[in-house]
């Protein structure tokens, strides 16, 4: 399955790249694989890794990972079930958040 992933930039170095990539996934990768799978191949390294990820689809929250407790909310849902309900979408925004308060704060 192919997916096309942006994602906000982490630094002012990180803005002057270009981040929307396209990637050949397994056909049943979830959520929480996504994440894993990404963690090396795109996602950067921030010092103290205490950051959270944030996965939208259409301008809607899917699911989010913490990487410093490696926690997942949604992970278990798979990414062809969001692209079939969406009829076929298959473009994803990856957010940013230097800290989970932040991310907390964001719902105020």
């Amino acid at each position: 399955m192919r997916i096309i992933i942006d994602r906000d930039a982490v630094c002012a170095a990180d803005d002057t790249s270009w981040h929307r990539e396209e990637f050949t996934v397994p056909d049943g990768i979830t959520i929480a694989g996504l994440f894993e799978f990404l963690e090396f191949k795109y996602i950067p390294v921030i010092a103290g890794n205490n950051v959270v990820w944030v996965l939208y689809h259409q301008d809607v929250e899917v699911g989010t990972y913490f990487t410093k407790i490696q926690s997942f909310i949604n992970g278990n849902v798979s990414l062809s079930s969001i692209i079939s309900n969406s009829e076929g979408d298959n473009k994803f925004y990856l957010r940013y958040y230097s800290h989970p308060d932040r991310y907390k704060k964001s719902f105020i």
